[in-house]
Formats: structure tokens, C-alpha cells, sequence
């Protein structure tokens, strides 16, 4: 599996539905790895780094980069609901940043989402009943979104999940807000009473 690439660039197309890099890695290998349209890439011969997912079917095989390992994750949770390839999903990361898809999807915005190319309403709406709970949301301060991230955990193991998991989650963000230090299990203790 290839996981992460590093090369000078070949060749970019960035415009339309396919959109990729050729990289030349120091081994003298190329690989052809299709990227968001959103991105600007560097110019012919620049160095490039990029998080791969290596998609791998009967009848192909295809390398999907991202310069961020979190938007490298979303892409592989999207492609995880059915219905949804590597090309819709590289679609979706084109038309949104991260941070937007992760609220269109808890704010259950299925019209937004289904404007991307190809998606449509109803592919939209599953992804919005799938993902809804299971993307990660953490509050931007390292250690209250690796607290925020074990307190999920827990909910979900609970049995928590889409609105509720949400709501609980809000509830633990506003209280790390006044009271950082706070134990994780006090935490848990206070957003269950509720």
C-alpha cells in the first residue's frame, strides 16, 4: 500500500474531473496520482509531497493524493459509504474544504451537497445518514480535541451516535471551555447528567 509519495513534479493537470500530478520519486519511479481540482500545484520539477490512498479494483488501479493526512481520512470514510467511488468523492474534496463537508453533513444539508457534480440528491442524503456522527470533530486546541476525541469514544461506545453524540460532544467543548483541567471521567460524568 502506498501511503505517502514525495517527488519532483512531471506533469500537473489541475482543471475538471481529472485532475492529478505526475511524481518522479528519488527511487526513479513515476506515479501518476489524481488530486482535488481545488489544488495549486507546484510547477514542472518542484519537489511534492503528498497522503495517497491506493485504490486498488479487479479492473484498476489508481493512486488519490491530498496534502493533508486529515482531508486523506475524510476521503477514505466517503468513499467507505456504497454508491460513492474515489472519483465522486475527489469531487466532493474539489467543491468543499473539510471543514465545510463536515458541517454540511451534521447540519444534514443534503441540497448544498448535491449540487457536486455526478452526486445528486439521493447519494447525498446517504452520505449525510452514514457520516453523520462518525467524522471526527474536535475542537482546535490539541489537548482539548484528543480529550474531545476520547469522550467520543466513549459515547459512542455507549451507544451514541448522529444528533445526540453531537449534542453530548458540544456539551464536553463548552464545559473544556471553563474548566481545561477537568478529568476525563468527571467530563463524561457531567455531559451524561445532562
Amino acid at each position: 500500500m502506498i501511503t505517502y509519495i514525495t517527488g519532483k513534479i512531471l506533469n500537473s493537470i489541475t482543471a475538471g474531473r481529472d485532475s492529478y500530478v505526475d511524481i518522479l520519486t528519488a527511487s526513479g519511479v513515476g506515479y501518476r496520482v489524481n488530486i482535488p481540482s481545488s489544488y495549486v500545484c507546484p510547477k514542472n520539477g518542484e519537489e511534492y509531497s503528498l497522503y495517497t490512498y491506493h485504490h486498488v479494483r479487479e479492473d484498476t488501479q489508481a493512486l488519490f493524493g491530498f496534502v493533508k493526512e486529515d482531508e486523506r481520512n475524510f476521503f477514505i470514510e466517503l468513499i467507505s459509504v456504497s454508491g460513492v467511488g474515489p472519483k465522486i468523492a475527489l469531487t466532493i474534496l474539489s467543491n468543499f474544504t473539510r471543514e465545510e463537508l463536515e458541517s454540511l453533513i451534521n447540519d444534514g444539508d443534503a441540497r448544498a451537497l448535491s449540487k457536486v457534480p455526478g452526486l445528486g440528491l439521493k447519494k447525498a442524503q446517504k452520505i449525510i445518514i452514514e457520516l453523520r456522527g462518525k467524522i471526527d470533530l474536535t475542537a482546535s486546541d490539541a489537548k482539548s480535541g484528543s480529550v474531545i476525541k476520547e469522550v467520543k469514544e466513549a459515547l459512542r461506545t455507549l451507544g451514541f451516535n448522529g444528533d445526540g453524540l453531537k449534542e453530548k460532544i458540544d456539551m464536553a467543548e463548552n464545559i473544556l471551555k471553563t474548566d481545561k483541567d477537568i478529568a476525563i471521567e468527571d467530563l463524561i460524568k457531567r455531559i451524561l447528567s445532562q
